[in-house]
């Protein structure tokens, strides 16, 4: 079994503890559907759903880890991992999209938010200045995307555009051509100004202390 000395770098900590933990589920996902399951598309669990999650929740793992052993080390290591997951779960998203955004994607930012909130909680004079004054800034941005996520902009069969619960049974297309399609054009846009926005807010806000 490999293991880290806690001593090691924290970004390697971090990065090996996600390798390990997005190694088992992918496998889990790919080996037990092409034992169990008469699908060809079984296999897929593991590429598309149990891999990435397993990578993502290994990261989040591995970032609160280190933190609660950084002995008053400033956290800039495990903030740039946590703003990659997060960007990393909105890229998923995105992907997803393509058939509908489903309950994968929506835990996936819901864990990065929660990942946060409690480094955010637990540590926050190892924090840099500027992410402690800019904690709730943060956090709305994330929540903000999470938003968009549940309710993202659709294309209805009829053309006209609107917003729908990511669950609305409109999105299935399992039977037939689906009624709402996800307009990712527009959830692209809405991601950017987001990010933008709570990078925007950050940085006035710091600039003005």
């Amino acid at each position: 079994m490999l293991r880290v000395h806690p001593q090691s770098r924290p970004a390697q900590r971090i990065g090996v503890t996600a390798l390990i933990a997005g190694a088992f589920a992918f496998a889990i996902g790919f080996v037990g559907p092409a034992l169990f399951s008469s699908s060809n598309l079984g296999p897929l669990l593991g590429i598309f759903v149990t891999g990435p999650l397993g990578l993502l929740v290994g990261a989040l793992v591995g970032i609160l880890v280190s933190a609660g052993d950084s002995a008053g080390r400033p956290l800039n290591v495990e903030l740039r991992w946590l703003l990659g997951a997060w960007l990393a779960t909105l890229l998923y998203t995105l992907g997803s999209s393509v058939v509908g955004i489903g309950l994968v994607a929506i835990g996936a930012q819901v864990a990065v938010i929660i990942c946060a909130a409690v480094l955010f909680t637990l540590v926050p004079a190892t924090l840099p200045q500027w992410v402690a004054s800019n904690r709730a800034v943060l956090l709305l941005g994330g929540l903000s995307a999470l938003l968009a996520s549940v309710f993202p902009p659709v294309q209805q069969a009829s053309g006209r555009a609107t917003f729908a619960h990511f669950l609305d049974p409109r999105f299935d297309a399992s039977t037939h051509v689906p009624d709402y399609t996800v307009d990712q054009g527009l959830l692209v846009l809405i991601f950017i100004v987001i990010v933008s926005a709570t990078a925007l807010v950050a940085v006035i806000g710091e600039k003005s202390r």
